[in-house]
């Protein structure tokens, strides 16, 4: 994969993660089995929203 494409992209491996972005209707690109857990990861495509949804994400997680 090259760079461009990689920074296109945001790698989802947390499920709880994966859940949170869910919930505000943000869709992911695609879904692929990670080989070395055998569990999935998703990709979501970069966005000024999910930037501030992750930024939420990672001052909650923990009461959450």
């Amino acid at each position: 994969m090259d760079n461009q494409k990689s920074n296109k992209y945001f790698y989802c491996y947390s499920k709880r993660m994966y859940f949170f972005i869910r919930s505000f209707n943000i869709s992911y690109k695609s879904r692929a089995l990670n080989k070395n857990s055998n569990t999935y990861y998703y990709l979501f495509e970069k966005s000024e929203k999910l930037d501030k949804i992750i930024a939420l994400y990672n001052q909650v997680k923990y009461s959450i």
